[in-house]
């Protein structure tokens, strides 16, 4: 069986070019598509998309919501029949990130969603089955790389999942739990823009970490030691 795989993330960010500035809106969204066909023309196509809207409250913590639509659709290469199972989610989630190693190039995140979700079947038009509702919660690692103006790529490899859901025509719950990392890898692109801070959507990498360097120096300019600076005038008078 041959598989084709899609995994595309798109994310928006409506902050400084900083990805560690507070004080700032992240605003991001994903699309996975995994197309599946086998040997008797069987096709599976599963998908699911997701956006997000958080706060960028301090310099390493996120706060926002997220909700998210998905379909796993099948259809039967002999009889044509198409059936869909569609699901959906929506809560809250948190982020939190750091640079790693001083570095404004390369940064570490890890999320964690706490979501709502429900879903259903069909199948040419019948009306909506296996009907169920329950708690879905996720937490993943991803590593990002602060390309040019603003523009990052993210790369992500699983993480830990669990749900559990109450379906309409059982008594019992069903409970899931999916360990993926390293077994799944998502590459991603995010996008930086100004929103009103002291820094650029513009810079290139390496152009703040040489900003606060002379920041910095002008600072220990500042503060020489007076006394010194009358010896100097002291000497330059001789």
């Amino acid at each position: 069986m041959k598989k084709l795989i899609l995994a595309f993330l798109t994310v928006g960010t409506i902050a400084t070019a900083n990805a560690q500035e507070p004080r700032s809106w992240l605003l991001y969204g994903d699309l996975n598509l995994n197309t599946v066909r086998d040997s008797g023309l069987n096709k599976s196509t599963v998908w699911d998309a997701t956006i997000g809207l958080g706060y960028q409250f301090s310099a390493h913590w996120t706060a926002g919501g997220n909700v998210s639509w998905g379909q796993n659709a099948t259809k039967d290469g002999i009889t044509a029949v198409k059936s869909t199972f569609n699901t959906y989610k929506v809560g809250p989630f948190v982020r939190y990130s750091h640079y790693l190693c001083g570095s404004e190039i390369f940064f570490f995140y890890g999320q964690w969603d706490f979501l709502y979700e429900g879903g259903y079947h069909t199948s040419m038009g019948d009306p909506a089955t296996a009907k169920h509702t329950g708690i879905y919660t996720d937490v993943y690692p991803a590593i990002g790389v602060n390309v040019c103006r603003g523009l990052c790529l993210n790369f992500s490899a699983g993480g830990l999942n669990y749900s559990t859901d109450k379906y309409s025509t059982a008594s019992n719950s069903a409970n899931s739990f999916n360990f993926t990392l390293g077994h799944e890898v998502n590459v991603g692109i995010s996008k930086n823009f100004n929103a009103g801070h002291r820094m650029h959507s513009s810079h290139e990498p390496g152009e703040e970490i040489q900003r606060r360097r002379m920041e910095k120096m002008e600072d220990e300019d500042d503060a020489a030691p007076k006394p010194k600076r009358k010896e100097r005038n002291r000497d330059e008078d001789e």
